[in-house]
């Protein structure tokens, strides 16, 4: 359940005449989503965040709100493996932290709004002396997207859904529990990876592997992936430090714990001679206090540390294991310098989740996964049988696949929802 920020972006005022502009400088939002779709000349070229850059340390926020995703699996498959690292998997649950959307959407709103100061700044300096430099944004501002994702799941080359968080990655996070494997010194690609959570997941398992997590929107990297990435490595929020035990008390605060404790023993004493009655207004009063929910993580924030050498640390903690690329899949490959007959330039394993949906961006996602995948190498995709709406599924998927010839596949999981969820694996034929 999704915690409601009071700070949340959908208090914000988003439709007064100036916010109307500024959404409007590189999309206009009133238009149909279709006419908003971008070709495949104007969709976002591929590339890789500096992650030391200064943007990104202003970018951190100060706290992040975040909820856990607690993710059950078949646990007897995997009851008695000796590289179990917490007693909760043994019980068949993986638990993850995902940055909460609400608090995701507040500081895209924010940053948008910071971001049209400075440009309303910088055009008074510049007044009289030419026209105002634009700053360069790819893709949607935050109240675009803030828009756009309001109103569709989807919008092609424009939003690519790395806001929300998809059954079919929690599928996948299972499938990985159900079937550990050692995941030192290996190379791992998650290919629209949006909150990332089965790349995190393998994240987790080892101190030596890579981990590259590419999605198209940078915003959905730097707001979403980024956090999610920080909250289950070095910043975990069951790691964090406890509170300080009694013994760690000063004089003071133990006296006045003595103080209160004898005085509520005083009153219990004095209740229990009031009687039966008052005995049976309590019991009914404590049946009427409510039950917590335990999906409600009302309130559950981390706070990240304030001194820019610290924070800093964390960006240096996720460039040890992580890079993110963001853009169209069309130039990832000539990005990352992946050589066809270098299988040191290439991944042992790669994940993607819930992006077939668009049966036109097949040919380009499996190209992709075939020239970044080493041999000996396995790809997973996992994906629902059909989206309705925009026309992919996984059977045209897997005939594609089929029909390259370079690939066995098989479908290692399945789940028989109202729409059917599998799991592909994909590796190369001797």
């Amino acid at each position: 359940m999704e915690r409601h920020n009071p700070r949340c972006a959908d208090d914000l005022e988003l439709d007064n005449d100036e916010q109307q502009q500024q959404q409007q400088d590189d999309l206009d939002i009133s238009k149909p989503l279709s006419d908003l779709s971008m070709t495949d000349d104007q969709l976002v070229p591929a590339g890789l965040l500096n992650m030391d850059s200064t943007d990104f340390l202003r970018g951190l926020p100060s706290s992040i709100h975040y909820e856990q995703a607690r993710i059950p699996y078949k646990h007897m498959a995997i009851a008695a493996a000796s590289s179990l690292k917490d007693k909760s998997e043994g019980e068949g649950v993986v638990t993850l932290y995902k940055r909460n959307l609400e608090d995701v959407k507040f500081q895209m709103a924010l940053e948008d709004e910071d971001l049209g100061a400075a440009s309303e700044t910088t055009a008074a300096k510049e007044q009289g002396g030419g026209e105002a430099r634009a700053k360069t944004v790819t893709g949607p501002g935050g109240l675009e997207m803030l828009a756009l994702a309001d109103k569709s799941d989807l919008v092609k080359g424009v939003y690519e859904g790395g806001l929300k968080t998809w059954e079919c990655a929690l599928d996948l996070v299972a499938y990985l529990a159900e079937n550990p494997e050692n995941y030192d010194g290996k190379k791992v690609l998650e290919l629209g990876c949006g909150s990332a959570l089965p790349g995190i997941f393998v994240l987790t398992k080892s101190e030596t592997v890579k981990v590259d997590f590419q999605d198209y929107n940078d915003q959905v990297l730097r707001l979403v992936t980024l956090p999610n990435i920080l909250l289950n490595t070095c910043t975990r929020p069951d790691l964090q430090p406890a509170q300080p035990d009694d013994d760690e008390d000063s004089e003071d605060e133990k006296d006045a714990k003595k103080e209160k404790t004898e005085r509520v023993d005083g009153e219990e004493a004095k209740k229990e001679d009031d009687g039966d009655e008052e005995e049976e207004e309590e019991e009914d009063e404590e049946m009427e206090m409510p039950e917590k929910d335990p999906n409600d993580f009302e309130g559950t924030e981390l706070d990240l540390p304030a001194a820019e050498d610290e924070k800093r640390a964390l960006l240096q903690h996720a460039r040890d294991q992580s890079r993110l690329i963001r853009g169209d899949w069309s130039g990832f490959v000539d990005l990352m310098g992946i050589q066809e007959h270098d299988d040191s330039t290439k991944y042992d394993l790669i994940l993607t989740s819930e992006t077939i949906y668009a049966e036109e961006n097949h040919q380009k996602l499996y190209q992709t996964i075939k020239r970044s995948l080493k041999k000996g190498g396995k790809a997973y995709v996992a994906a629902k049988s059909f989206y309705f709406g925009v026309g992919g599924d996984i059977l045209s998927f897997q005939r594609l696949i089929e029909k390259d010839g370079a690939f066995n596949v098989r479908s290692v999981f399945s789940a028989q929802t109202f729409v059917r969820r599998e799991i592909l694996e994909l590796t190369f034929k001797q």
